[in-house]
């Protein structure tokens, strides 16, 4: 079944579902928009894009410039 709906959305379903439960607790009040840009700035210097985890100053940019729009909504 889960191949299935990956295949549904060419892998993108499940970022569509995270996207769309974070726009939701967000209009609910469950989560404030502060608190996700802090949830995505954790997740984000833990990545590992060029061999080491990402520094502070890169991960705030990643997550202002692109990941919070992706979950927030351009402002």
């Amino acid at each position: 079944m889960s191949e299935r709906l990956a295949a549904l959305g060419h892998g993108e379903i499940d970022t569509l579902i995270l996207q769309a439960l974070v726009r939701k607790l967000v209009a609910k009040g469950v989560l404030t928009p502060d608190e996700v840009r802090a949830l995505l700035f954790e997740a984000a210097t833990r990545l590992d894009e060029v061999g080491s985890e990402q520094t502070p100053q890169a991960a705030r940019s990643m997550v202002e410039e692109d990941l919070a729009p992706a979950f927030l909504g351009k402002d």
